[in-house]
């Protein structure tokens, strides 16, 4: 299908856009995170608070434990065609982001892509991408009040957890004042900051900590370079009894290390594939690196996927962190 000249385009434009539709499919990056949960679900909020139809294609297979309570699987129906829909794309850099749903890109009337990474493509027919926010979730919130349209708690949840998860618990450097005044509003509208934190960072599994004892117990730390590395492969994962979606937070732990710079986690999935997250403290930008792996992300937290055995992932990383140093 013949798309429209891509262009990044206002946020006016894209209110405009939802009006004249009714049918929406709603999808976000493979592996989805609390941003990409958060922004889908609290769109298709929106959506449904002005009449439409939105399906929202995240399976539960796919869906992380600890966002479980955003998401009643029943409410939101899969679609059994993406004909005639219009795709809406959030938190997705580049089509191939999308995994299973690109496909919907080719079979779609219309596409829609509603981001803020750096590094975005702009695949869609519409293409609304803003790097100055700490996430998708918060172009959503603007969206709900542009539009006029009531905020009720549920979507306000999903956007606080958006906001939330991608600020790192509020500590990135992309938190502002401004962040933390949407935050406020949040609260106002009856999102509960204790539970929300509770559900998502305090009710892991017992199989999740044996998981982490196997990931941080491998750990590498390589002081003279600021790299601290693990790998968790498929045998990690049947030892422990966790899910690959319940190793999200690894990274988190590494990153926190006194004298790292860059914390890497590399994980072997099931069809063969090596997906790698980077973490780092400024001034180096592991987005570009990712970037350079036919992945993307932000400036300070970024990944890829690869087919490289781990160790030369590691020496690419090591290599590329020696250069800039230099």
């Amino acid at each position: 299908m013949r798309r429209a000249k891509k262009s990044r385009i206002m946020i006016n434009k894209v209110a405009e856009f939802i009006k004249k539709d009714d049918d929406f499919v709603i999808a976000t990056h493979i592996n989805p995170d609390g941003d990409g949960v958060g922004a889908s679900l609290a769109f298709a909020y929106l959506l449904r608070s002005l009449g439409k139809k939105a399906a929202v294609a995240i399976s539960e297979q796919e869906l992380p434990p600890q966002y479980q309570f955003l998401m009643d699987l029943d409410k939101w129906p899969k679609a059994a065609t993406f004909k005639e829909k219009v795709l809406v794309a959030l938190d997705v850099a580049n089509e191939k982001r999308l995994g299973e749903q690109m496909s919907a890109l080719a079979e779609c009337r219309a596409a829609v892509n509603i981001d803020h990474h750096p590094d975005n493509s702009d695949f869609a027919d519409i293409n609304w991408v803003d790097v100055s926010v700490t996430s998708t979730s918060e172009m959503v919130f603007e969206l709900f009040s542009k539009m006029e349209i009531e905020l009720t708690v549920q979507p306000a949840t999903c956007i606080y957890v958006g906001m939330l998860t991608d600020t790192g618990r509020w500590q990135y450097s992309n938190t502002t004042s401004k962040s933390f005044k949407i935050a406020a509003r949040l609260v106002e509208l009856g999102v509960r900051p204790q539970e929300v934190f509770s559900k998502i960072y305090e009710q892991q599994s017992v199989e999740w900590l044996k998981m982490m004892a196997i990931g941080l117990g491998r750990a590498v730390f390589e002081k003279e370079s600021g790299l601290a590395y693990t790998i968790i492969n498929q045998k990690d994962l049947k030892m422990s009894g966790a899910s690959m979606s319940e190793t999200e937070n690894v990274i988190d732990w590494l990153r926190s290390v006194k004298d790292i710079d860059v914390a890497m986690v590399i994980k072997e999935a099931a069809n063969g594939e090596v997906k790698v997250s980077l973490r780092s403290q400024e001034p180096i930008d592991v987005g570009r690196i990712a970037r350079e792996q036919g992945g993307g992300g932000h400036r300070n937290a970024s990944g890829f996927i690869s087919k490289d055995k781990p160790e030369v992932i590691v020496d690419k990383v090591e290599k590329w962190l020696t250069e800039f140093s230099s």
